[in-house]
């Protein structure tokens, strides 16, 4: 069956919808590192909440809560194709949670709670080091996540002004 064309609307020739495809998509690869930290966040979570499940605890909730803020995040995302102006703030939310929950977590490693905050660790100085080094891994991660918003905002980001060329031309 036909698609029905409204009446006054011409319809898009295939280079006109190749070339709008090609606009989102390039607009829409300035998220791609959100989108790939988040869904990293999202699984150490899942891991972590799974390895608390075994050994209850009051440190379960964190994981909990960081899957449901991170969950809201992946939705923004989601949103974000076709969309001109950028809207973050669950992403920002999401990822200044994570960054407070490592933090937390380095604070309870050194208080010598490893082996209640990560049951599948010991209170060993080489499971603590292992345990803060991943958690300043995902500070870094965080942080770069956290500066790129900042670019994004004052549209200083380098896909940015890729974007701004590639629209000259369509």
């Amino acid at each position: 069956m036909a698609k029905k064309q409204r009446p006054g609307k011409i319809p898009k020739t295939p280079e006109q919808l190749k070339q709008e495809v090609k606009y989102k998509n390039t607009l829409f690869n300035r998220y791609m590192l959100f989108r790939y930290s988040l869904a990293l966040l999202f699984f150490a979570n899942v891991y972590w909440f799974l390895t608390l499940l075994f050994v209850p605890s009051a440190y379960l909730v964190l994981p909990i809560v960081m899957l449901l803020i991170l969950v809201l995040a992946t939705v923004e995302q989601f949103k974000l194709y076709g969309a001109k102006q950028p809207k973050l703030s669950h992403t920002a939310l999401a990822l200044k949670a994570q960054l407070g929950v490592q933090v937390l977590v380095v604070i309870l490693v050194i208080a010598n709670q490893t082996n209640i905050v990560f049951p599948t660790f010991s209170n060993q100085l080489a499971a603590k080091l292992m345990v803060v080094g991943l958690q300043v891994l995902g500070m870094l991660l965080v942080g770069l996540n956290l500066r790129k918003i900042a670019k994004i905002k004052q549209n200083k980001d380098r896909y940015y002004l890729r974007f701004q060329h590639i629209e000259k031309y369509i």
